[in-house]
């Protein structure tokens, strides 16, 4: 680091002020930050129509608020690494002679720039501006290495990304929010399964990304469901389970039951309230060779099924 640009960090005005209107910058990436044929859609480099290729990164990301794949250039606002990490551009011609922030230099002499955080980038590439500060430098703070990329990040962000929707639950006998009338039996088998699993419920979901040249890939899957079937026991079952259909008869599920022992009468509402909670796992790997786990939420959704039993009728 040159003496100059010591002097810069030493020299940087102490407090953080808001944002002005002026601060919502329109996004226009220089042509050069994105290869020959592409173009910026707010996210990556893509190629133009008629053009083969894959999506590029810019190659800079923002550590603080954490930014990844960031534009390199916002309107007049150039991306500076460590030890800067925000976006900085020149705003010499909007402060007056005098001005504390030209730290007794006069105009001309040096310049008054601006160092301002991304805090996102929106639909459409717009972005939203966080806090700024002000600071004279000799020379213009010149482009920095990218910020080193923790992989787990990545994934982590990945993982934030992904849409996790709760289950429909199918259930014989039928639950009271469908069939307010149903009812069943103490010793009948109990069939449960999961009637919408599809990759926002299920799983497997798999998305990518490339941040600082390493590739991370996160991949999501329920590992099993457990129900809580209201009567202090649970069930954990592997697969959406079986759906039932009258057809079958009174037999029981060869995938996901249960059989109550009791009846439901001094539950509140006189019914079981079962509960199902879909267990994901969350694997990341990067293609530096390392990976670990996450942990995902699960959600969970909750029926209700009322049991009674048979009355045996005795003719004398």
């Amino acid at each position: 680091m040159s003496a100059s640009i010591t002097g810069v960090v030493g020299g940087l005005v102490a407090g953080l002020f808001p944002v002005p209107a002026d601060a919502d910058l329109d996004l226009s990436p220089a042509a050069d930050d994105c290869p020959p044929g592409s173009s910026w859609n707010g996210v990556f480099c893509v190629p133009d129509e008629d053009e083969l290729g894959e999506e590029v990164t810019t190659d800079c990301h923002q550590s603080d608020p954490l930014v990844l794949n960031a534009p390199c250039r916002i309107g007049a606002y150039q991306f500076v690494a460590s030890p800067y990490d925000c976006y900085i551009g020149d705003i010499s011609s909007d402060v007056p002679p005098n001005d504390p922030r030209w730290e007794g230099h006069s105009p001309g002499d040096g310049s008054v720039y601006r160092c301002i955080k991304l805090t996102a980038v929106g639909d459409g590439g717009q972005p939203t501006w966080g806090d700024y500060r002000d600071f004279w430098a000799a020379e213009a703070p010149g482009e920095q290495p990218p910020v080193v990329v923790n992989p787990e990040e990545v994934a982590q962000q990945l993982l934030d990304g992904m849409r996790f929707e709760p289950l429909e639950l199918g259930l014989a006998p039928r639950p009271l929010e469908q069939a307010p009338g149903s009812i069943g039996l103490v010793g009948a088998p109990v069939w449960m399964w999961v009637t919408n699993a599809g990759p926002t419920t299920w799983g497997p979901i798999e998305e990518s990304a490339t941040a600082g040249g390493i590739t991370v890939t996160v991949t999501a899957e329920v590992e099993s469901v457990t129900w809580d079937m209201g009567d202090g026991t649970s069930v954990s079952c592997e697969t959406p389970g079986d759906a039932y259909v009258p057809a079958l008869g009174v037999r029981p599920s060869p995938s996901c039951g249960h059989t109550y022992a009791q009846t439901s009468a001094d539950q509140p509402g006189t019914a079981y309230a079962v509960t199902a909670t879909a267990n994901w796992t969350a694997t990341w790997t990067a293609s530096t060779g390392v990976g670990g786990t996450l942990e995902p939420p699960r959600p969970a959704t909750t029926a209700h099924v009322r049991i009674g039993e048979r009355q045996v009728i005795e003719i004398g």
